[in-house]
């Protein structure tokens, strides 16, 4: 049995095992990340946090402020900056040995320190965010392990997600209730899962793709995500079988964009996208008067495509089904005889320039795209 085989049948028995302890399946993730990782090591190094926890609070510091000092002050824990989306910033037992780590992984730890130190301390999960709340932390007050233990509130969460996503978000009192422990190990192993496709280590993104499936087998959506995955790796058959079972069993939204998907498959007409998505079988020359009743027909077109794209969210990762609404799109844009061309838009702060047009963009109603990059935008030279 390989490792990696090994370790999936230790947490399938650990799921399974009733009540889960979210720190113990995030060690799990840990070696998932890194077989040769010593979570001894790391369970140690929880202890003996919360033994100088309890031991400054002793001394008749209130048990909140010892549990800051003494992971915020004297350890330096905070969020990874520099090299946020590193897959071994999805390991606690890397936190525990840098002090840098995502907002999830900084607040399981966080959360386990408190607890072996009598705190009763819950993880919250926002949109984009991950902070700290639970009884023995004043009314309407969170602890951020990512902006090294600062409280803050609701309102300043909220203020922080929408700055995270470019508009307001509202978000309802709900969201700010604790994460059940299968959440937090789902959302764990789905930021590792992303991390490692942005890397093209598919084998890596599928393995952790599986265990967050042991923790809900009966999510039909772990199909879709599957399949993604085994396309983007280029094993058709296999994501076509996972893509096909997740239509014969599901309901959502997106069942009649995976359909599609599929049908684009087996013509086995993907392209990679990007310019090659559609070829114009001839081009038009309009006049004047032909290009103003065209144009509103293209507008619409846009506008209907776009609000289908936005539709699919941001939380599939299915970056194939999007290119099926853009193909689409492309498609119907390209038979009225208009010939679809790029837009170079420049970024104010840098000065570069851009070529831009696969993506759809909500507020300007065109598609745009930009070349993927480390922070998701690469300046053509």
């Amino acid at each position: 049995m390989t490792e990696q085989k090994e370790l999936q049948e230790r947490f399938r028995a650990f799921v399974r095992g009733g009540a889960l302890d979210v720190f113990e399946g995030a060690l799990f993730v840990a070696q998932l990340i890194d077989p040769a990782e010593d979570v001894g090591a790391a369970r140690k190094k929880v202890e003996d946090l919360a033994a100088r926890v309890r031991k400054t609070a002793s001394g008749g510091v209130d048990p909140l402020t010892a549990l800051r000092t003494v992971l915020f002050e004297e350890e330096g824990l905070r969020g990874d900056t520099e090299s946020y989306d590193e897959p071994a910033n999805s390991s606690v037992a890397r936190v525990l040995a840098t002090g840098r780590g995502l907002p999830i992984t900084l607040s399981v730890v966080t959360v386990e320190v408190a607890l072996r130190s009598g705190l009763q301390l819950l993880g919250v999960g926002l949109p984009g965010h991950f902070v700290v709340g639970g009884p023995d932390l004043p009314e309407d007050q969170f602890l951020d392990p990512f902006d090294g233990g600062a409280l803050t509130d609701s309102d300043a969460l909220s203020q922080r997600v929408s700055s995270l996503f470019g508009s307001s978000v509202d978000l309802p009192e709900e969201a700010f209730l604790p994460d059940a422990p299968r959440s937090i190990l789902t959302r764990m192993l789905f930021n590792l899962r992303r991390s490692y496709e942005r890397r093209n280590l598919y084998a890596d993104s599928l393995a952790a793709l599986e265990l967050a499936e042991m923790l809900d087998p009966e999510e039909k959506g772990f199909l879709r995500e599957r399949g993604l995955v085994l396309l983007k790796a280029g094993r058709p058959d296999e994501a076509l079988a996972a893509l096909e079972e997740y239509v014969s069993s599901a309901s959502g939204e997106d069942v009649e964009a995976v359909e599609k998907l599929i049908g684009v498959v087996r013509e086995r007409a993907l392209p990679s996208g990007g310019a090659e998505l559609v070829r114009p079988t001839e081009k038009r020359v309009f006049t004047l008067d032909q290009a103003r009743t065209v144009l509103p027909r293209v507008k619409e077109l846009t506008s209907d495509a776009v609000f289908r794209y936005a539709r699919l969210g941001d939380g599939s990762g299915a970056e194939e089904l999007r290119q099926v609404i853009v193909r689409d799109w492309a498609k119907e844009v390209l038979s009225l005889g208009a010939e679809i061309k790029g837009l170079w838009l420049v970024d104010f702060d840098s000065g570069a320039g851009y070529y831009c047009w696969k993506y759809p963009e909500t507020s300007l109603e065109y598609f745009h795209g930009y070349e993927e990059g480390f922070s998701g935008r690469l300046p053509l030279q």
